[in-house]
């Protein structure tokens, strides 16, 4: 199995004279170590329903009963299953922001020990098949640079966004063991802080630039390594690195975007697809906690 030591001594906590409330996740701190000591993962993807669906799907793995939400969820819908964190965190590098920052405060105050985070989503593919799981190594921004930036008091900070290299190649290995083999790819992924222009498609409601220039930014990418694009990795990437958790990001991809802009895939195979980074997950996790 693989451990990671909780590196607790890196997050900042207020000091407050009443318990720290997670306004988001709608809990205080309270009582922290009791019911969150025992987390040894965090699995975080945009959409509730799919989140929703790997955590049920887990529980029946574990060998636990039905499990229910969390908190409040107007924002996040999350859960405890098990040993494992499971959550929504929305659309874009914003909102995933404000779940990581809520959780691991949440795990400092619980005393969790060895936790692994793990983001898994769709992307938009850079000349790979439709449906491959693409195991990141490292986050790169819009300007396809290795870095996230972010203004912090008026100033902008850059950090860098590498993805543990052991962890990759263990999920890598995982991904081809069983009976379920799920297919997947390593490299770079771009996140960027917006779908349309900043990916470079020509379907949005603003388009100042040519298809020709489109491709010319897709061979750049390709070029520099990069294998898909979503939205969230960078600053994922970056969070996890800064504090040294150790992190991936498992994304499936929707389509070729060197091939068009439009998710033309059927509607029952996208369905399979939205399922391989979850079974991935499921895979690992029941590994690491049998071995």
């Amino acid at each position: 199995s693989i451990t990671a030591t909780m590196p607790t001594g890196r997050v900042s906590i207020p000091n407050l004279a009443q318990a720290d409330y997670l306004y988001h996740l709608g809990i205080t701190s309270e009582g922290a170590k009791e019911k969150y000591g025992d987390v040894k993962f965090v699995c975080c993807g945009g959409s509730a329903k799919r989140m929703t669906g790997f955590a049920n799907d887990l529980a029946k793995d574990l060998g636990l009963g039905p499990v229910a939400p969390m908190g409040k969820t107007d924002r996040y819908t999350w859960f405890k299953v098990g040993p494992v964190i499971v959550s929504s965190h929305g659309m874009g590098m914003p909102s995933i922001s404000i779940l990581l920052h809520e959780v691991t405060k949440l795990l400092k105050y619980a005393e969790a020990q060895d936790v692994m985070y793990f983001r898994l989503g769709s992307s938009g593919g850079i000349g790979v098949p439709p449906g491959t799981v693409v195991l990141t190594t490292e986050a790169m921004d819009g300007e396809i640079k290795p870095q996230f930036t972010l203004p912090i008091l008026g100033k902008l900070v850059s950090r860098p966004t590498l993805i543990d290299e052991t962890l990759v190649a263990a999920l890598e290995e995982c991904a081809a063991e069983g009976e379920d083999v799920i297919g997947v790819a390593r490299g770079r992924t771009m996140g960027t802080d917006c779908f349309y222009e900043g990916q470079g498609r020509l379907d949005g409601a603003i388009c100042d630039y040519t298809e020709a220039d489109k491709l010319v930014f897709l061979d750049q990418l390709k070029e520099a390594g990069v294998v898909n694009i979503e939205m969230e990795a960078g600053v994922f990437a970056a969070f996890t690195h800064h504090l040294g958790i150790r992190g991936a990001v498992c994304c499936v991809t929707l389509l070729d975007r060197l091939k068009g802009d439009q998710v033309l895939t059927s509607p029952e195979e996208l369905a399979d697809f939205d399922t391989r980074p979850g079974r991935l997950l499921r895979k690992f996790i029941k590994k690491n906690l049998t071995s």
